[in-house]
């Protein structure tokens, strides 16, 4: 992992980049309106990167180029770094044509230095296989422009003015390319001017192409080895205090182990954004420092770091790396050596329990490591593919796990059926805690006994509590806050409220928190950290593409 940039540093790469996307900008917007083109007339000879007033799309094509590198190099990319060395050192060396400026050459000049000196703080890597592309168009692309650009000037020879070598021709084609004119030969008519942008035309064209691909964030993140996977159990099984923390070991996860080696972050990647699982797992002393190593690997990777499920008492740590945090959910605990089902508010549990008696149901635990019998598992199945029938949609991910027999056979079973083997409900629980609590996570069961789920989930937390376990959880309970609303609201907490008073029917986020309420647990804040406000709908996709494999479209169907 490459050291970070001091925060006094980081501050260079992110004035070049606003000059070159200005300049960008400002190409688009003259392009967009031609009668503003006097106001960039007066400085354009000031500007490293020629601009050329006769074409609007040619203004257009660069435009966008410049925008999209500005975005790169500050961004610290490498990739952008490189693009912006070789555009910028092929202009003082363009420059010795016919017309030789030195104040062209040094207004090109002066950044490249600049940039050549602050190559250290590029460290920002492109996706492999995009640079690979990028290099392949530009290799093709080469070619290509000499070619077009050989057939055009020969083609209007006589109306251009200037030598006609082969050196001339291939300094013109280069001219048209990266400045967007030539001094080398110049038009004497219009057809020949016209011919001359269509040169220029397709170099910004394939520089385009090349730069977007260049510039592209890393991609994908290695699946973790063997190796890794049990590194992350360790630190899972050691320091795991979240009812969550047991999703970092999931297939979907990608590990991110801070430079300690003591913490570790679990992610999904959507596009340029990362999403954490909760906090990072590891002391708590060591959390503020696992958060900042995470964002450098972020950085490192051109990534947007977002931490999604945090505990209650971490907002601080964020709110100090500058990340905006506000509560998304609760989660349910209970302690269970105070567990129990009496009094007046325990009713319907009471109720449910005599029910499932009377319907002759019983609870078998299914052990961890011990396959079910073809029956059972017949049934574990059965009970399963309805309940996603009856949702009309698939298995959620990511803090949820999906239905399988080697999840069960990993994890065991709480199983609620009758004595002719029919299953009538089941879930399962996943430990954390150093294996002292127990977290409640698929839980499928059959419409025909109202209560079925209630009787499996009490008869659980009993069974843990004989067992002398601390804590147990019936997970979250998303969009819910248990904190009335106020005029001090944020606009953050008044938008997850409409969620959840107006979108229940899209995922029954009512349903699922009055459904734990009635135990009646102890409820904690789970909250959403990220950077910047433009990022909000975004990372909402990401949200729902990292839990639902299906997208939008499964999540609202079922």
């Amino acid at each position: 992992m490459n050291a970070p940039a001091s925060a006094g540093a980081r501050w260079l790469p992110r004035a070049l980049g606003l000059m070159v996307a200005g300049m960008g900008l400002a190409q688009i917007g003259v392009a967009l309106f031609p009668g503003e083109a006097r106001y960039l007339q007066g400085i354009e000879p000031w500007t490293p990167f020629h601009i050329h007033f006769g074409s609007r799309a040619l203004l257009l094509a660069a435009g966008v180029s410049l925008l999209a590198l500005g975005r790169g190099i500050a961004r610290r990319k490498r990739a952008a770094w490189w693009l912006a060395v070789g555009a910028l050192g092929a202009g003082p060396l363009l420059h010795l044509g016919l017309d030789f400026s030195w104040r062209g050459a040094l207004v090109s000049a002066v950044p490249l230095v600049v940039l050549s000196r602050a190559r250290r703080l590029f460290t920002a890597r492109s996706d492999a296989g995009s640079l690979r592309l990028a290099g392949g168009l530009a290799a093709g692309s080469a070619g290509a422009l000499l070619a077009f650009g050989w057939v055009v000037l020969e083609t209007h020879r006589v109306d251009l003015e200037g030598r006609h070598d082969v050196l001339a021709r291939l300094q013109a084609v280069a001219e048209l390319v990266f400045l967007q004119s030539s001094d080398t030969l110049v038009a004497r008519t219009t057809e020949a001017q016209t011919a001359l942008y269509a040169i220029s035309f397709a170099g910004a064209a394939a520089v385009l192409l090349v730069v977007l691909a260049a510039l592209r964030p890393v991609l994908e993140s290695p699946r973790p080895t063997v190796r890794e996977t049990e590194r992350a159990r360790g630190i899972v099984q050691t320091d795991g205090r979240d009812p969550l923390n047991e999703f970092a070991l999931a297939d979907d996860k990608r590990l991110f182990f801070t430079r300690d080696g003591r913490s570790l972050v679990a992610y999904v990647l959507w596009r340029n954004f990362a999403l954490t699982l909760a906090d990072p797992i590891g002391p708590v002393e060591g959390r503020r420092a696992a958060i900042r190593d995470f964002i450098d690997f972020c950085a490192d990777q051109d990534w947007e770091p977002v931490f999604y499920e945090t505990g209650p008492d971490s907002t601080e740590d964020y709110a100090a790396e500058g990340f905006i945090v506000f509560k998304i959910g609760e989660c349910a605990t209970f302690a269970l050596p105070e567990f129990s089902l009496t009094g007046k508010k325990y009713q319907d549990l009471r109720t449910a329990r005599s029910r499932a008696g009377r319907e002759g149901l019983v609870l078998r635990w299914l052990a961890p490591g011990t396959p079910p019998e073809p029956a059972l598992a017949a049934e574990l199945r059965a009970v399963s593919d309805g309940w996603l029938a009856r949702k009309r949609g698939g298995e959620m991910a990511f803090d949820l796990g999906a239905y399988s027999e080697e999840e069960i056979i990993a994890r065991g079973a709480a199983v609620a059926m009758r004595a002719d083997g029919r299953v009538e409900a089941f879930a399962t629980w996943l430990p954390y805690r150093s294996g002292a609590g127990r977290c409640l996570d698929l839980m499928r069961a059959r419409p025909e006994v109202p209560g079925a789920m209630d009787f499996v989930i009490v008869e659980s937390l009993l069974a843990f509590q004989a067992q002398g376990l601390a804590e147990a959880s019936l997970a979250n309970a998303p969009l819910a806050n248990i904190q009335p609303a106020s005029a001090g609201d944020s606009r953050h907490d008044r938008g997850v409220r409409y969620i959840y008073e107006n979108f229940n029917r899209v995922y029954g986020y009512k349903n699922l928190f009055h459904f734990k309420n009635k135990y009646h647990p102890r409820w904690t804040g789970r909250h959403l950290a990220y950077r910047h406000r433009a990022d909000l709908p975004f990372i909402a996709c990401a949200m729902i593409a990292i839990h639902s494999p299906g997208g939008l479209w499964r999540m609202l169907r079922s």
